[in-house]
C-alpha cells in the first residue's frame, strides 16, 4: 500500500470487505457498489490522487486537506462533508489533543483524511475484515460518528473521577502541585469542550438532514451520538464550574493560611514590642543606668521582663485574641 492510502476497501454490502491496492484507486466517483479510501492528509501525493478524481469539486479538496479544521457537516459537491474530531488515544497523547477527521460521503463513495492516527478508524476496519462491519457509505458514516463519541466517554469519566479525588484532597488540605495539577485539568476541560459544542451541532445537522441517504436505523444511531455528545457538553461545563470554584477554594484557603501565620506573627509581635523596648532602653551605655552598681541588677530585670510577658499573655488569652 501507497504510503498517502492508508486503507483502501471495497465494501460487499454484507459487512466485510476487500481491500484494494493502490492502482485500483478511482479515477470518477463511483456510481455502484461502495469504495472508501482512507488517506494521510500530510502527503501530497494524497491531495494530487484527489484533485484528479472526476466529479470531486476543488472546495472538497481545500476541505479535506486544509491545516486547521472545527467540527461541522455542510453539504459541498455532490456529497456531504463531515468534519469530526475524536480524543486522541495514541500511546503516549494527551486525550484532549483531539483528533481531527474529515470526510466526504456520497452514496458509494467515501473519502476520509486524517493528519494523526486515529483509533476509531482501526477499529472500523477491524470489523470489516471480520465481516461484521459497515454495509454501505453511509452505515461507515454513522458508525464512525458512534465510535468517535463512544470513545470519549472513558476520558470524561477519568477527568471527573480525578477532580473528585482532588476536591477531597483540597478539602482536608494544600498539598504541594495541587495548583499545577487543578490547572492542569481545567486546561484540558477547555480543550474538550472547545471542540464538543461545534461536533454536537454538526452531528445533529447530519441527524436532521431530510434529504440523507441514511436509512432510519443509521439515523437513529446517529441521535443517539447527538444525546451522549450533549451529555458530555453539559459534563463538561460542570467539570469547568468545578475547576473554577476549586480554584476560589485553593485561593480561600491559601489566605485562611497566611492569615493564621500572620496572626501569630501579630501576637508574638505584640508581646515582644514592650519586652523590646525595655531591653533597648536598658541597654544604652551611658551614666545615670539604675542597677549598674547591684549585682542583682540583671536577674531582677530578667524576671520583670518574664513577668511582663506571662501578663501580656494572659491579658490577650482573656480578651479572646487567640
Amino acid at each position: 500500500m501507497s504510503e498517502f492510502v492508508v486503507h483502501h476497501v471495497a465494501l460487499d454490502g454484507q459487512g466485510g470487505a476487500d481491500h484494494l491496492p493502490e492502482t485500483d484507486l478511482p479515477k470518477k466517483i463511483p456510481e455502484a457498489g461502495c469504495r472508501w479510501v482512507h488517506v494521510d492528509a500530510g502527503e501530497d501525493a494524497s491531495r494530487d490522487w484527489l484533485a484528479s478524481v472526476e466529479g470531486v469539486a476543488d472546495e472538497v479538496v481545500e476541505a479535506l486537506f486544509a491545516e486547521e479544521t472545527r467540527p461541522r457537516m455542510v453539504k459541498m459537491g455532490r456529497g456531504t462533508l463531515v468534519i469530526l474530531r475524536g480524543v486522541n488515544l495514541n500511546p503516549g497523547s494527551d486525550p484532549s489533543d483531539m483528533v481531527s477527521l474529515r470526510l466526504w460521503v456520497t452514496p458509494h463513495f467515501i473519502v476520509s483524511s486524517r493528519r494523526r492516527k486515529l483509533l476509531s478508524v482501526e477499529d472500523v476496519v477491524n470489523s470489516l475484515a471480520q465481516g461484521e462491519g459497515p454495509t454501505d457509505s453511509a452505515d461507515i458514516l454513522a458508525t464512525l460518528t458512534v465510535t468517535l463519541t463512544g470513545r470519549m466517554s472513558s476520558v470524561i469519566v477519568d477527568l471527573e473521577e480525578e477532580l473528585s479525588d482532588l476536591e477531597e484532597r483540597i478539602g482536608e488540605g494544600i498539598e504541594q502541585g495541587q495548583r499545577e495539577l487543578l490547572v492542569q485539568r481545567r486546561l484540558e476541560t477547555i480543550r474538550l469542550r472547545r471542540f464538543l459544542v461545534p461536533q454536537k451541532e454538526a452531528v445533529q445537522a447530519l441527524s436532521q438532514d431530510t434529504s440523507s441517504w441514511m436509512t432510519s436505523r443509521q439515523i437513529t444511531q446517529v441521535q443517539e451520538a447527538v444525546n451522549d455528545i450533549v451529555r458530555y457538553v453539559e459534563g463538561l461545563e460542570s467539570l469547568r464550574e468545578r475547576c473554577q470554584l476549586m480554584q476560589e477554594e485553593f485561593v480561600n484557603l491559601q489566605a485562611e493560611k497566611m492569615n493564621a501565620r500572620m496572626y501569630v506573627l501579630s501576637i508574638l509581635s505584640g508581646i515582644f514590642l514592650p519586652l523590646g523596648f525595655l531591653t533597648g532602653l536598658f541597654g544604652i551605655n551611658i551614666a545615670g543606668m539604675p542597677g549598674t552598681d547591684n549585682h542583682q541588677a540583671f536577674w531582677l530585670f530578667c524576671g520583670v521582663l518574664l513577668v511582663m510577658g506571662v501578663g501580656q499573655f494572659w491579658l490577650m488569652r482573656k480578651s479572646r485574641w487567640f
